[in-house]
Order: structure tokens, then C-alpha cells, then sequence
């Protein structure tokens, strides 16, 4: 087999596939799938915003899916993996689905299209284009777009940003086709330019004023320091140390030469003369004094 034949098989089994599993699982939000070929393995991951419908009650929907890719579709030692999507309301595919399953529930096409377009753009998308085509609402078919948004449709841009999907929903009138594109909000486009937002500033350091008894210990100990820089002998350093603990001993030992001796009781304190004395004293000099006075006369 050559080599175009080989990838064209392989492209065509992968479409089969996505036509299955986007029947067997319209219930469960399908977003697509990944088929992975290992030496050991085929790894299938189905992309759905429900993985719980996928997986089934114990794992019954998986082993049923697991048994009809291996022998319908002839995939070897299949391996089914269910990935969540994260935000259903920016995939295509789901988007589209659900819109389809809500025409064929008998809701309005413009009432549904119109809310599936603002959850979109509510979700952050740049832009979005819903095309619904069939027998909308005469006997002769047309088509009529909603859009919201920049969504880009030729060029890189438009392959590389735009999600893009298909679905239909069948009806007694006729089959209805339903195209959905979603411009993601991490599109770069060119030509447009972003400012970023400014730095927040740093708030500015109040410096306290100092006191001056603070400032001259500062300045002492800045000295101290200029001082034992050039010291770099350890002769001098032990030196150094020493003078520090005499001089905190004759700190230690010169309050006592001048504190006041203590008081002995054989002692008696000594009045001054300017202190008050007792009322018999002054009694008995007077006396002495009139005494004195009769002698002489």
C-alpha cells in the first residue's frame, strides 16, 4: 500500500469514527476525538463537557465503545480515555450540538440561536457566527446568520484562532444544518496593539526624625567602629579587652570611697547650732543670766 492510500484509509476511518461517537454520544456534550497510535496500544480520547454519560454506569458505556471500535472499525487493543472540556461554551462542537438537539426538541431557531450567541460572548469569546440553513420557516429553503463580535474568516488568522463546526437536526420538513464559529479569546490578531497596564508606584518611606541623644549614640558608635577597623592584630584586640575590664572594675570600686560611713550606736549625732533648743534649756540660761545681774548689783 502506498503512502497516500495509507493516510487516506486513515483519514477516512477517523471521519466514521467522529460520525459515531458524535451519534452514540449527543447527550454528552461531544467535542470531538484523538485517536493515538502506540506500539503497544490505540489510544482513543473522546473530548465531551459530560464525561460521566460517556462512561456509563461502571464503566458499561466505555466497554461498549471499546468493543465496537475494535471490531467494526478494526482498531487493535483499543484504549478509551474520556477528557473533560473545560469551558464548554467556547468549544464549536458542543455549541453546535446543543443547538441542534434543541431544534429537533421543537424550540424556535432564533430564540435558541440568539441565547447560545450571548452565553458565548459571555464566556469570553472575541467573536461568533451561528448559520443555521434549511426550511426555517416557508416551504422554500434559505438561511440566516447571527453574529457578534470580529470573527476572522480568511487567512492564518482564520485557521489558526476560529474554532469552526457542523451538525444537523433532522425535522418532518426537512434536515436543518447548523455551522457554528467561535474566534477564541487567546487570538492574537495582527494589527491590533495591547497597552499594558503601569507598574504600581512604591509608597515612599517616611523617615522618623531622630532624637539627639539617639544621634550622638550613633555617632559614638560609628567612631568606635572607624576605630577598631585598622585594629587588625590579635595582641591589640586582647589588649583592648583587658583595659575594658579594669575600667569597669575601678568603675565598680569608686562609688564606695564616697559613700557616707555608717552610724554607730554608741555615737550620738551632733545638733547644729542652728537646730532649735529644747524650752529647759532656755529656762535654765534665763535664770542664769538674773543670777548674774543681782551679783553685780
Amino acid at each position: 500500500m502506498s503512502a497516500v492510500k495509507y493516510f487516506i484509509e486513515q483519514n477516512t476511518r477517523k471521519l466514521a469514527i467522529d460520525e459515531f461517537l458524535n451519534k452514540e454520544l449527543n447527550a454528552a456534550g461531544y467535542g470531538g476525538v484523538e485517536i493515538r497510535k502506540m506500539p503497544m496500544k490505540t489510544e482513543v480520547v473522546i473530548n465531551a463537557s459530560r464525561p460521566g454519560v460517556v462512561i456509563g454506569r461502571r464503566g458499561a458505556k466505555i466497554r461498549e465503545l471499546t468493543y465496537i471500535l475494535e471490531n467494526e472499525f478494526g482498531l487493535e487493543n483499543v484504549q478509551v480515555e474520556v477528557n473533560e472540556i473545560e469551558n464548554p461554551w467556547l468549544d464549536a462542537a458542543v455549541m453546535a450540538s446543543r443547538l441542534a438537539r434543541q431544534l429537533e426538541r421543537g424550540v424556535r431557531f432564533r430564540r435558541m440561536a440568539y441565547w447560545i450567541l450571548r452565553r458565548v460572548m459571555r464566556a469570553g469569546a472575541i467573536g461568533c457566527e451561528i448559520i443555521v440553513k434549511g426550511k426555517l420557516s416557508s416551504r422554500r429553503a434559505r438561511y440566516q446568520k447571527f453574529r457578534q463580535g470580529t470573527v476572522a474568516k480568511t487567512g492564518q488568522p482564520a485557521s489558526v484562532f476560529v474554532d469552526e463546526a457542523d451538525d444537523k437536526a433532522i425535522l418532518k420538513p426537512g434536515v436543518i444544518g447548523i455551522k457554528v464559529l467561535i474566534m477564541r479569546p487567546d487570538a492574537n490578531m495582527p494589527g491590533v496593539i495591547t497597552i499594558k497596564p503601569p507598574k504600581p508606584k512604591k509608597p515612599e518611606e517616611i523617615e522618623l526624625v531622630k532624637k539627639a541623644g539617639e544621634e550622638k549614640a550613633t555617632e559614638e558608635e560609628e567612631a568606635m567602629e572607624e576605630a577598631l577597623e585598622g585594629i587588625t592584630n590579635i595582641d591589640e584586640l586582647r589588649e583592648l579587652e583587658e583595659l575594658d575590664g579594669l575600667e569597669l572594675l575601678e568603675d565598680e570600686t569608686a562609688p564606695e570611697e564616697h559613700k557616707t560611713p555608717e552610724k554607730t550606736p554608741d555615737e550620738e549625732p551632733k545638733r547644729d547650732a542652728s537646730e532649735p533648743a529644747d524650752e529647759s534649756v532656755v529656762d535654765d540660761l534665763s535664770e542664769l543670766d538674773e543670777l548674774d545681774e543681782e551679783d553685780a548689783d
